[in-house]
């Protein structure tokens, strides 16, 4: 095994088990080299969300995904 799979491993091995279905996407996308897909065809309304959402992370008044499991 290669040292950067033996590190890699060693990370999943340390995640409880109710966090790694956070992995499955990312893991499944890696492993069968699905492709990346960039949307540039936002909705106003979707354009609205992202803004909102990075005005919350700039005032810091955001919920990280990782506090809220």
């Amino acid at each position: 095994m290669s040292p950067i799979r033996q590190e890699v491993q060693s990370f999943i091995d340390a995640i409880p088990d109710i966090k790694l279905e956070a992995l499955r996407p990312i893991l499944s996308m890696l492993a069968y080299e699905a492709p990346f897909i960039i949307e540039t065809d936002l909705t106003d309304e979707e354009k609205e969300a992202i803004r909102q959402g990075r005005e919350e992370y700039r005032l810091g008044t955001y919920v990280p995904l990782h506090s809220a499991i």
